[in-house]
């Protein structure tokens, strides 16, 4: 039964097998190409202190890590060269809202080509290297979560988009990388309107050891920001920028046997429009924090950030504890408190709203699951 068995099957493979190898002899068959689907699904409950004088128990998403569902695509060109895309949106948890204003693919956009030898060239909708490259070193990427970026974002780390970008990544030299980005305005007889951006990194990695730096330039109305928040104004009566930001930082980090530590230094400058009545601001962030790794499942997180606008400073504290249930999936329990310093000064951690008063407190335990 079994030599009958191998006989028929034998006439069916031995054609299939010469079919393929007469295919790989063809030019195309050294191409190989993969598409992965990949995504994060956030969710848990929080607790605030004040929201305008109030307390609220509330449905949080997107805290631990922003929820996404993605395409990354890739195909081997052969000789060191393949063909890239990311499609990525953004969708609330609670709702099942489109994130980025409702964009299919607000959070990234992109096809290029990489290079072992020259490096990655990429078109779309990209994030700048203050997010891409010092993002790397923020609170919230180390267990901390979105409540614990920066105030306001004022400075893009946070992961921010540059739309109608091209962007150009090197191979790593020795530990070292640069990247350089060029956002279009697309307006005609104005490649310097509005929308237009630069930006550009620098990074080393020396083992254990990481440093980084990166410079951020974007031109009219996407360098506003309201400011009203934090001093208590209705919204709309503070704004600042209007003709450029220009945002830039500096960070590095150490990685011990159960204890990662970092630090950053950014400022972001949001220059007004002569004649307009919108305000110059400076701000100037400083961070520092570190994870620790009870056991492969239990870490430990906290951070602090220093932020500072003229007379106004905002001190804010962040704890995590987060259990790993698999490699997939965990479980956490944060605690962000934030103090405001300065006349008529109020709490605003980012994503919750603003405080009566000049502190605020944020408790939130969820769940994070990635596929």
């Amino acid at each position: 039964m079994t030599r009958r068995f191998f006989s028929r099957r034998s006439k069916v493979i031995a054609p299939a097998v010469a079919a393929a190898c007469v295919t790989a002899l063809s030019p195309a068959a050294h191409a190989q190409s993969s598409v992965t689907l990949y995504g994060i699904v956030d969710a848990g409950v929080g607790y605030v202190s004040n929201v305008g004088g109030k307390h609220e128990y509330e449905f949080t998403n997107s805290v631990m890590q922003a929820n996404r569902v993605g395409f990354r695509g890739i195909e081997d060109l052969g000789g060191g060269t393949s063909a890239i895309f990311v499609l990525e949106n953004g969708y609330s948890t609670g709702t099942g809202a489109l994130g980025q204003g409702g964009k299919l693919f607000g959070r990234q956009a992109y096809v290029g080509l990489r290079d072992n030898t020259y490096g990655t060239l990429t078109l779309g909708n990209q994030y700048d290297y203050m997010g891409a490259t010092l993002g790397m070193y923020e609170t919230s990427t180390w267990l901390l979560g979105q409540f614990s970026d920066h105030p306001l974002a004022n400075d893009r780390a946070n992961a921010q988009r540059l739309t109608n970008s091209v962007q150009y990544l090197t191979p790593v030299w020795s530990g070292l990388q640069f990247g350089a980005m060029y956002g279009f305005s697309n307006l005609p007889g104005d490649i310097n309107g509005d929308g237009r951006s630069y930006s550009y990194s620098a990074s080393y990695n020396l083992g254990a050891w990481n440093v980084a730096a990166a410079y951020t330039e974007v031109a009219g109305s996407g360098s506003l920001l309201d400011v009203s928040s934090l001093t208590g104004l209705p919204t709309g009566r503070n704004v600042v920028g209007g003709s450029y930001l220009r945002t830039m930082g500096v960070a590095s980090s150490y990685r011990f046997a159960k204890t990662f530590v970092y630090a950053m230094y950014t400022q972001a400058l949001y220059a007004g429009v002569r004649g307009k009545n919108v305000e110059n601001a400076m701000f100037r962030n400083g961070q520092v924090g570190f994870t620790y790794s009870f056991t492969p499942a239990l870490t430990g997180a906290a951070g602090y950030t220093l932020t500072t606008l003229g007379g106004l400073k905002l001190h804010q504290i962040s704890t995590t504890i987060d259990y790993a249930l698999s490699k997939r999936t965990d479980v956490y329990a944060m605690v962000l408190t934030e103090h405001a310093q300065g006349d008529n000064a109020r709490a605003s951690i980012i994503g919750i709203g603003t405080s009566s008063s000049a502190n605020q407190v944020v408790g939130d335990i969820g769940i994070r699951h990635r596929f």
